[in-house]
């Protein structure tokens, strides 16, 4: 914790990166409330970030599988632990950015909330309350490199709740940073703002200054 308190107060940082889970420990374990607990107290948004893809029996060898599937899994795993363990609930104002898009997420929401309702002995058995009541409680950036993905992940998590992300400097991220929510055809120009910057602009709860700077800029 004292790093985390380090990062804020000395460097000024509002987020920190994590990764989707530690070792064999996702993300609901009780090991990291200690950590969410001094994040939501600082205000720090902690961005989730997939790693160790599934990788270890050798199925995922070829075409580059652990980055374009074990990685929107591995996303969609997160999130689900995070929202069954009930994490949001303990932590109300514990802000979660997920990268990707939220991976695979948002296709199987549904699926989800509808194996809670009817499997409740062995998906509420750390929180009672349906895993759709948590989303437009946390962020996405918005790197899923179609406009189609981009409309159901704002139909999931809300269009105020999705943050630009380029996945800079990798080949996977945006060859034109913007680009999929520029071009998006239904955004309003203040849709396209929000999505740009405002959101995370929220999000990081930042100054009036950095505000204004933003806001002189011809977006």
């Amino acid at each position: 914790m004292g790093e985390l308190k380090r990062c804020y107060s000395e460097l000024g940082m509002r987020a920190i990166e994590i990764g989707s889970h530690v070792g064999d420990k996702n993300l609901d374990s009780t090991h990291f409330e200690p950590l969410y607990k001094e994040a939501e107290s600082l205000g720090i948004t902690l961005f989730v970030h997939p790693w160790d893809m599934h990788n270890w029996d050798g199925r995922m060898s070829k075409y580059w599988l652990p980055w374009l599937v074990g990685m929107p899994s591995e996303t969609a795993q997160a999130i689900c632990c995070i929202l069954m363990g009930g994490i949001l609930h303990k932590f109300p104002k514990l802000k979660f950015c997920f990268a990707h898009g939220g991976g695979a997420y948002p296709q199987i929401a549904a699926r989800v909330s509808h194996g809670f309702k009817v499997r409740p002995d062995i998906c509420a058995t750390d929180c009672d309350i349906n895993p759709k009541e948590f989303h437009g409680k946390f962020y996405t950036d918005s790197l899923v490199h179609d406009p189609n993905a981009l409309f159901l992940l704002q139909e999931i998590v809300g269009k105020d709740k999705i943050c630009l992300g380029t996945d800079y400097p990798f080949p996977l991220g945006e060859l034109e940073v913007g680009k999929v929510v520029e071009e998006y055809p239904d955004f309003t120009h203040q849709e396209r703002r929000h999505l740009l910057y405002h959101n995370a602009i929220k999000m990081l709860d930042l100054d009036n200054e950095t505000i204004s700077i933003l806001n002189s800029n011809d977006w």
